[in-house]
């Protein structure tokens, strides 16, 4: 397995080692095995031109995912998973992982452009998310200042 996390949202100081820890898990979870995946911790700014680029939507979104051969690539709006996190009531670190698992679960397939569809993905991710936190604590997620 080889997974690269990097944080180019410096707003949001992200924990890139305890974020892999995490991908292992999930990984495990899902029976994955040899998989190279890259993670990249963005801004609204950052993800919007990439968002318009390839979904042809001139706005951030929270997640892209991108199946490229050999490696899987991930772009998450860190801010987008602060702004959700407070809407949802629900700890940004929480939001955050949320955000690698639907990336995650993108790259393997899943989509939720269907009502059917995405009721099958939330379920799958909330499965993923209830078995990862009965492991590891999510609150190392964030770097402490």
């Amino acid at each position: 397995m080889a997974i690269a996390v990097s944080n180019l949202n410096k707003k949001h100081r992200i924990n890139e080692k305890f974020v892999k820890k995490a991908v292992r898990g999930i990984l495990r979870i899902l029976k994955k095995r040899n998989t190279e995946l890259e993670i990249i911790f963005l801004s609204d700014a950052a993800i919007k031109p990439v968002n318009k680029k390839y979904r042809r939507a001139d706005r951030a979104t929270d997640v892209l995912s991108f199946d490229l051969g050999s490696c899987g690539q991930i772009l998450i709006s860190s801010d987008m998973a602060l702004r959700n996190s407070r809407i949802f009531k629900i700890p940004f670190e929480k939001e955050l992982i949320l955000y690698v698992i639907h990336g995650i679960l993108h790259l393997s397939g899943y989509d939720d452009g269907k009502p059917e569809a995405r009721s099958r993905m939330s379920g799958k991710q909330n499965y993923i998310m209830e078995i990862l936190c009965a492991n590891i604590s999510l609150s190392k997620v964030l770097t402490r200042r």
